[in-house]
């Protein structure tokens, strides 16, 4: 006995329910089982029908696009052959008008060139004429500003002139007085010396005298002179 049944059996002993009716409710699901059983296999055969179905579709949907592929690229390889044939028309139109537009540009380049030296030659002449303008007037400055400078230097020299002479004249004074004091100064010096002489001498000849007996008058005067330009040579040593 199948152990769902025994279970039936022991509720059913349990329920005190009859064998009868557990032998009817087991026949009314052993039914039902039947019943889902073939309703799944149905299902089954219906699912298997559509999955069938859904492949098919699918391979015709594939085939149908693969057509349009194919149909699509032939028609994008027509346009990009139409396209680069345009392009080069285009291309070729372009170039032709960018030759035409060079000419032109060389021609304006031209005319605009010419313009230029016209107008460059124009100014130079212009600056020249500045030019010269200027460097007379600045000529004319320089000598404004050297006649100036002749006159300040003239003006200087004839002041520092004036004060040299003046310093001169000065100068010349304070010898002509450093001369004539140095010469008062000799002169009493000579005074001074010929008077020391004059008592030397009148010395001298007092010693002497008291040997005039024994020497010639002749020696005498000789040795007196002597020792006189012994002393004279002396004295100016002395002073110098």
């Amino acid at each position: 006995m199948p152990t769902f049944m025994k279970a039936m059996a022991n509720v059913a002993a349990d329920n005190k329910v009859s064998s009868k009716v557990i032998k009817a409710k087991m026949a009314a699901k052993a039914k039902r089982a039947k019943e889902v059983s073939k309703e799944r296999a149905e299902q089954l055969a219906e699912e298997k029908k559509a999955a069938k179905e859904v492949a098919k579709q699918a391979k015709a949907e594939a085939k149908e696009a693969a057509k349009l592929e194919k149909a699509k690229a032939v028609a994008e390889a027509k346009e990009a052959k139409a396209a680069e044939k345009l392009a080069a028309k285009e291309a070729k139109v372009q170039e032709k008008l960018a030759a035409k537009e060079a000419k032109v540009q060389e021609k304006l380049a031209a005319k605009e060139a010419k313009a230029a030296d016209k107008l460059a030659a124009k100014e130079a002449k212009a600056a020249d004429k500045l030019a010269a303008k200027e460097a007379k007037a600045l000529e004319k400055q320089q000598a404004k500003e050297a006649d100036k400078a002749e006159k300040k230097l003239a003006k200087e020299a004839a002041k520092a002139e004036k004060k040299l002479a003046k310093e001169a004249a000065k100068a010349e004074k304070q010898d002509w007085l450093e001369t004539d004091k140095a010469e008062k100064q000799m002169e009493r010096e000579t005074i001074k010396a010929q008077n020391k002489l004059k008592k030397q001498i009148e010395k001298t000849e007092k010693a002497e005298a008291k040997k005039a007996a024994k020497l010639d008058r002749q020696d005498l005067i000789q040795e007196i002179v002597e020792k006189l330009g012994g002393e004279e040579t002396t004295q100016v040593s002395v002073e110098a």
